[in-house]
């Protein structure tokens, strides 16, 4: 009963979870986790995480603590996703045949504690009481689909590894999570940072830019991907102008100092190692400000975001050019995407929600609720008429199927893996004498195996397996920000990025095709500067502080200003 009692009590500490066991062989449940998620029963499950809501508010609390559900401020075609792979696998007798794989799914609300009080409900089951033998037996979901964060994968990969519970990310790009000794049942299918990292900085050197500004996250994402892109330009002779962490908690007062440094620095490249979330709050103020003449660098977290690309900040932030994930077109999802609906959909706890926000109507007001009624303002009722064939959005927009075609190839990897388990043949396997795991009594240190073996085709045609470090072979999509007619920003592919292309020729780039910021050829500061006719030390970045200049201009910054 080992699995079950340890994350049990692991999942009291974190929500103040009524648990107890009741005698030597009983695990009891009093509460349950007040987390919204999707369900559908299958002969073999798979779990889910995934950042439906994109920020939270996460109040203070006490140990004596009652958990209340958070209010939560998307990722929903990532989840739909999910589903739309279970359905076309279930529908494909040549994988699992006479097997059904179903699914629990939930939302993190991109929170690191909600992820792992999902995984951890995702293992051990919410059943009120578990009796007999069954308090120790495999966990509840075999394995798990997410999550989209850096820092939660690591959280639950740590929690949830001492089992071998196997997860495959689709977006949690962090480098660190590489290292097989403390992360041996995590896989991905979005590559290592490690790589975009030294893509990042051969982009500086095939542009000759020499005097950048970095910005980073302020966790494992930024900090691991911002550390390996120094290493790298240290072989380049590219200087730093500056260096400013986003905070995780947002604070108006930091982002404005980092807005200053950014603003007084003659560096006009700036690189960022940054989530969505958190670009999103940078570059939100960098608009405020009328800063049009920096030439962004942008990961693979929000290059193809169509939250930072609106069309209001094209003006600012046009020319960006980043790295992003390969896409691909899956046939039939566009029409999967759009047939939910309130009334077909009912058990989905987030449709209600999707639906008014999108349609910007109401589906229920009750009418003794006059706050609501007040807060609804002109927002008429829906008709159930509405269709999502009828409008243009983010959900229904399959043009840039990235981290949704990452999700897909999870699902795939994991239904391959299954696939080859059940068609095992005695004598042939990877365990002990041979012997075939029983795939309706599965361990999951026997799937972990399994797909570190696993090879398929995807049904979009690419070849697809995992390397001994559990990831997929790096290849990124080269973007720059252009604008359309219409006054939108269109991500436009200028060049790629192949890990497995001989060394030194990684890159294909047609500069002809970029658009730089401001309508300029290229950044020129950077040309310009010549570090060897100055009297500093590159390698030591030293800043020069006295009561004429303000901290964050540097010695390389008044020769660009007196040039």
């Amino acid at each position: 009963m080992a699995v079950h009692l340890y994350l049990w009590l692991t999942l009291h500490l974190l929500f103040h979870t009524s648990v107890y066991q009741a005698d030597e062989s009983d695990c009891s449940l009093y509460e349950y986790p007040v987390l919204p998620r999707l369900f559908k029963k299958g002969d073999l499950m798979l779990g889910g995480l995934f950042p439906v809501h994109f920020r939270s508010a996460v109040p203070e609390r006490s140990l004596k603590d009652k958990v209340k559900p958070l209010k939560c401020e998307g990722a929903f075609r990532w989840l739909q996703s999910m589903i739309f792979a279970i359905e076309e696998i279930n529908n494909n007798t040549n994988i699992l045949p006479n097997i059904t794989l179903g699914y629990s799914i939930f939302d993190t609300c991109s929170t690191h504690i909600n992820a792992l009080g999902s995984a951890i409900t995702l293992a051990t089951g919410d059943e009120k009481k578990v009796s007999g033998p069954t308090c120790g037996n495999a966990p509840h979901v075999p394995v798990i689909i997410g999550d989209a964060s850096s820092t939660s994968s690591m959280v639950i990969a740590r929690t949830l590894g001492v089992f071998r519970i196997p997860m495959v990310s689709y977006f949690a790009s962090c480098a660190c999570l590489s290292n097989k000794n403390e992360f041996p049942s995590f896989f991905r299918t979005v590559p290592s940072d490690n790589f975009q990292a030294k893509a990042m900085a051969g982009l500086l050197k095939q542009f000759g830019w020499t005097w950048v500004g970095l910005i980073s996250g302020d966790d494992d994402y930024g900090k691991f991907g911002i550390q390996i892109f120094k290493e790298e330009i240290q072989h380049f002779d590219v200087c730093i102008a500056f260096f400013e962490i986003i905070p995780k908690m947002y604070s108006k007062q930091k982002i404005m100092n980092i807005v200053e440094t950014i603003k007084h620095s003659s560096a006009k490249v700036i690189v960022t190692f940054a989530i969505e979330a958190d670009a999103y709050s940078l570059l939100q103020e960098i608009v405020h400000q009328n800063i049009s003449d920096k030439q962004w660098i942008a990961t693979e977290a929000w290059i193809t975001s169509s939250l930072v690309s609106s069309q209001e900040n094209h003006q600012f932030l046009a020319g960006t050019i980043g790295f992003a994930i390969r896409k691909a077109e899956i046939v039939g999802l566009k029409e999967f995407l759009c047939r939910i609906h309130p009334d077909v959909n009912a058990s989905d706890p987030f449709i209600i929600e999707f639906w008014e926000a999108l349609f910007g109507c109401t589906l229920q007001v009750s009418s003794d609720d006059t706050s609501l009624v007040t807060s609804l303002g002109s927002k008429s009722m829906c008709t159930g008429l509405e269709n999502l064939n009828d409008i243009r959005s983010i959900y229904n927009d399959v043009s840039q199927l990235r981290a949704t075609y990452n999700v897909y190839k999870a699902v795939y990897a994991i239904a391959y893996s299954f696939h080859n388990m059940l068609f095992c043949k005695p004598g042939t396997s990877f365990f002990k004498n041979g012997d075939c795991p029983d795939i309706f009594n599965l361990q999951s240190w026997q799937l972990t195996h399994y797909l570190k073996e696993v090879k398929f085709k995807s049904p979009v045609g690419e070849f697809f397996s995992f390397d001994n470090n559990a990831d997929p072979i790096a290849a990124y999509d080269i973007i720059n920000w252009q604008r359309n007619a219409d006054g939108s920003i269109a991500f436009v592919k200028v060049g790629q990025f192949d890990a497995t292309w001989n060394s030194g020729n990684e890159f294909e780039i047609n500069e002809e095709k970029i658009v730089w910021a401001e309508g300029q050829t290229k950044p020129l500061c950077d040309m310009e500067c010549e570090l060897s006719n100055l009297d500093i030390n590159c390698k030591s970045q030293t800043m020069l502080k006295n009561e004429d200049a303000p901290s964050y201009i540097t010695d390389v910054d008044r020769y660009c200003q007196v040039r």
